[in-house]
């Protein structure tokens, strides 16, 4: 094998265990949260649980401001070794926390080190690698974000809540150890006229010696930018929002988010166990509950390999519908269970249908719509659009936790199931009436089409 590529797949391998650990932050407290009515030392309640949950979306959304502050300043090189501190320090926060406010403050700083990591982590992939390796290791950020959650399952199955911190702590900290040996992005390096350095950095990045033709590329793109980040520092956004193409792309945008937050799975994945105990299914919840992390991480993956075949529009319209049947199904269980029926021989049905649910929304409403968000927006309103996105992820998340929290404790299991099921089939509607295609296009291609 080529040995540019050999050492940009070892890149790829160091920089994804940032990823596996934003996995992690995101599926502890799905095994980690009924300790607390079980062995765990620390007593908290309902509503603290909810907080618990949401106050890393709360550091989501924080740490999303971060890159655009440092990454122009320190690189992006520096700005990632910075996200390892939030991140560690949560690690050991979470893990020795006597109190509630120690937790919540350990989880707003895994939420940091997370929107660092998603906002920086695929700008540096896409400038230190070829187009060859950029696809796949892009694709596998989607794939290993999922299976760092299963693990979370897989080790929380078992663990105690200081046993996994002190397990998950060494995944951060093998990243710091490994990735400051690292190169800086070519592209940051030429942006302050380090070209010695970025040619460098390409050579060795690429495995060869004549990289003339890559450098004078990087020079236009940086001259290209910086035009562009002139005007836009003097454009408003409703200046932006003037452009048909720009507000067509908000749109798109505000849809396959609403997809990827608005459609349930952040909740029903925080608080399956629950889900699975009231349901009483013979198989326990614990064992649920690796088949629902399994399950996201198999459908992620075959994402991958079917995008570019099926094209992503195809596999949302296939997506929407078996998370909204399944969704339905559950709700139907659930109402009949409050309304006194008889359901002892329907108690496989939320374990089941959840897994489907997963597999639906691992299949595209997960993986794809990161992927719209990279491809629709011109050069001009990137940034804009990058800060927004964040903020209306992590925003959109913290409501709907505390959402599902609320009608869950006053009406029941089926009333969120039910908001979810309609919620998810009017985001199918949007889906097949605005979205377009874009696989195999490209960002001149998609620009014009808009």
């Amino acid at each position: 094998m080529d040995l540019g590529i050999l050492r940009q797949i070892f890149i790829g391998t160091i920089c994804n265990l940032l990823i596996i650990d934003s996995g992690l932050n995101e599926g502890w407290s799905t095994l980690i949260i009924p300790k607390f009515e079980q062995d765990d030392p620390l007593r908290v309640s309902s509503d603290e649980m909810v907080w618990i949950v949401n106050f890393l979306y709360v550091g989501v959304g924080l740490g999303s401001v971060v890159p655009f502050l440092l990454m122009d300043r320190i690189g992006r090189k520096r700005t990632l070794l910075f996200a390892t501190i939030p991140k560690i320090v949560s690690w050991i926060l979470i893990g020795l926390a006597n109190t509630v406010p120690q937790l919540y403050v350990g989880r707003i700083l895994a939420g940091v080190g997370c929107g660092i990591t998603y906002a920086v982590m695929p700008m540096y992939l896409g400038e230190v690698t070829s187009k060859t390796t950029r696809g796949p290791l892009g694709t596998l950020m989607a794939v290993l974000l999922n299976a760092g959650m299963m693990l979370a399952y897989a080790i929380g199955f078992w663990a105690s809540r200081f046993t996994m911190s002190a397990i998950c702590v060494t995944i951060p900290s093998l990243f710091l150890v490994t990735f400051v040996w690292l190169p800086e992005s070519s592209v940051f390096l030429t942006k302050k006229n380090k070209l010695t350095s970025a040619e460098r950095t390409l050579k060795w990045a690429l495995g060869k010696d004549d990289v003339v033709e890559e450098l004078e590329e990087i020079k236009r793109i940086v001259a290209t930018e910086d035009r562009n980040a002139e005007r836009a520092v003097r454009r408003s956004l409703k200046e932006m929002l003037a452009r048909r193409a720009n507000r067509r792309a908000f749109r798109i945008g505000a849809i396959v988010m609403s997809a990827l937050t608005l459609t349930g799975a952040i909740p029903l994945l925080a608080y399956q166990s629950f889900i699975f105990e009231e349901a009483g299914f013979a198989v326990s919840a614990n064992i649920s509950t690796l088949i629902t992390g399994l399950a996201i991480v198999i459908a992620g993956s075959v994402c991958v390999m079917l995008v570019r075949i099926t094209g992503k529009r195809l596999l949302l319209l296939i997506s929407a519908p078996v998370c909204v049947l399944s969704l339905a199904t559950m709700a139907i269980f659930f109402e009949l269970q409050s309304s006194g029926h008889d359901v002892s021989k329907l108690r496989w049905i939320p374990s089941v249908f959840l897994v489907i649910y997963i597999l639906g929304y691992g299949l595209a409403l997960n993986p794809i719509p990161l992927a719209y968000m990279g491809e629709i927006f011109h050069v001009d309103v990137k940034v804009t659009a990058a800060i927004l996105s964040s903020l209306y992820y992590a925003v959109s998340t913290i409501a709907m936790v505390k959402f599902y929290q609320v009608l869950q404790e006053s009406y029941g299991t089926h009333t969120p199931l039910w908001v979810f099921t309609v919620i998810t089939f009017f985001i199918w509607l949007l889906i097949y009436r605005y979205v377009p295609e874009t696989e195999g296009k490209t960002l001149e291609e998609i620009q014009m089409e808009l």
